[in-house]
């Protein structure tokens, strides 16, 4: 006997009515007395990809000689009550399994929360991963800015004596660079947001484990915050330089 998961009668062929149909497994027949309810995946795991078989026939299909891993899912009434219903749990099978007192537990028994916060734990260390290799981008990019922006005072020392010459103060020197610096920020930015948007919406259709998910506004709000901020950290420096160009000294450049 065997009850087998969604995706396991789909792809077996057992078409709308498995049951009663037979499967083969480790080279012994099995008949299909019934169907798991469909959970669908979970981080890119397909959770209707299995079948369950009693537990001794398992055990003789194993040779006997290795003792399965098991797994038993079970639910509580009330939420209070799951400290006291784990604990009853680890009695039980401390006695079944002949452990002594200070013997460690050879079997693992875990809550939804242990769970939750295990997957907590995994996408804050990627978050924390994900953000030194942005910040090593931001650094980059930033340098690449100024050296930019450096460029382009430089080439245009002349100008800048121009227009002091013609009555614009040093404030207006540097606001002009400034915003250069950040409109070059916010382009790439843009560029940026545009191929992070179309791979998430790759991902989002390859990986049914993130049907469902979108680009909040607020995130969007934050990655041109970064690129404007980036942009005015980064082209002071260069803006500085122009507003501070004596307007004879420029005019002379050659």
């Amino acid at each position: 006997m065997a009850v087998v998961g969604a995706s396991v009668v789909k792809d077996l062929n057992l078409g709308d009515d498995p049951e009663g149909r037979f499967i083969e497994l480790y080279g012994q027949w099995f008949k299909v007395i019934g169907v798991l309810h469909s959970l669908g995946s979970f981080l890119g795991f397909d959770q209707d990809s299995r079948i369950y078989i009693p537990y001794g026939t398992a055990h003789s299909l194993l040779g006997g000689a290795t003792n399965p891993d098991i797994q038993i899912d079970m639910d509580v009434d009330d939420i209070k009550q799951l400290d006291d219903t784990k604990a009853r749990i680890t009695a039980v099978l401390r006695r079944r399994h002949h452990l002594r007192p200070g013997d460690d537990d050879d079997f693992k028994v875990q809550t939804a929360s242990q769970l939750a916060d295990s997957i907590n734990q995994i996408f804050d260390t990627a978050t924390a991963i994900l953000g030194g290799i942005v910040s090593i981008a931001l650094l980059v990019g930033g340098i690449g800015i100024m050296n930019i922006m450096l460029v382009s005072v430089t080439e245009r020392t002349r100008e800048i004596g121009i227009l002091k010459s013609l009555g614009a103060r040093r404030s207006d020197i540097l606001m002009q660079f400034l915003i250069e610096a950040v409109s070059l920020s916010l382009l790439g930015g843009l560029i940026g947001l545009a191929l992070g948007y179309g791979i998430g919406l790759m991902v989002v259709k390859l990986v049914p484990a993130f049907q469902g998910a979108y680009v909040p506004f607020w995130a969007v709000a934050l990655a041109m915050s970064f690129s404007m901020g980036v942009g005015v950290i980064f082209g002071i420096a260069p803006a500085a330089k122009a507003a501070a160009l004596d307007p004879i000294d420029a005019l002379r450049y050659e």
